[in-house]
């Protein structure tokens, strides 16, 4: 497996990220450490503090997994961490892992019926919960693969360079789903990179409080 260093909000999914680094898998892989509140000068630029957080914590992984769950959106560390690790030439394989209550509110189960396709597969289709609940740099990177030519109107997670799972079922085979993340790194996609001016970050918490 790839070294892998999970982005997760501290007093929300804390139980989430003791039971990844205790299920059977050698915690060598797993980079245990986060940016926390008094760790980067608020007052650096967006630049500095981007580098500072991929060179003094994100440096050596190649995935980086963001556990979701009701918070996670909101927390300025956590989307610090995810740009940080979108930054620059090399970024990390991303992989959003959603809380299976949150799951269950962020998605319907509807059937493929479109005019052209009507294969009749099962889909997840995004509720109006989806954009408020997952971090905007996870739900932009879950687009499909740029280079990929298909007609069919959906497609898998798989073809996403950040594909969006349930924690229960990523649990079951996380070395999988990192494997899987750590392999989109050496395809073509259109990353988005960069967190939009009016999400939370670092730079700029709009006086929030950060924990």
């Amino acid at each position: 497996m790839h070294k892998t260093f999970i982005s997760y909000h501290h007093h929300g999914e804390q139980d989430l990220k003791d039971e990844i680094v205790t299920a059977g898998i050698e915690r060598d892989y797993f980079i245990d450490k986060s940016v926390e509140n008094g760790d980067i000068d608020t007052n650096l630029s967006e630049d500095t503090i981007m580098q500072k957080i991929r060179e003094e914590y994100i440096k050596d992984a190649s995935v980086l997994v963001v556990l979701i769950g009701e918070q996670t959106a909101e927390r300025p560390y956590v989307n610090s961490e995810i740009q940080a690790g979108l930054w620059g030439d090399n970024a990390v394989g991303l992989l959003g892992v959603v809380r299976d209550d949150l799951f269950d509110r962020i998605y319907n189960t509807t059937i493929c019926t479109a005019a052209g396709c009507n294969c009749g597969i099962e889909l997840k289709t995004p509720t109006a919960l989806f954009d408020e609940k997952i971090p905007f740099l996870v739900k932009e990177n879950n687009r499909r693969l740029e280079n990929k030519k298909s007609t069919y109107p959906h497609y898998a997670d798989s073809e996403a360079y950040c594909g969006i799972y349930r924690y229960s079922i990523f649990k079951n085979n996380i070395e999988k789903y990192i494997d899987e993340a750590f392999e989109k790194r050496s395809k073509v996609f259109d990353i988005k990179k960069k967190n939009d001016p009016g999400i939370k970050t670092i730079s700029r918490p709009f006086g929030v409080k950060l924990f």
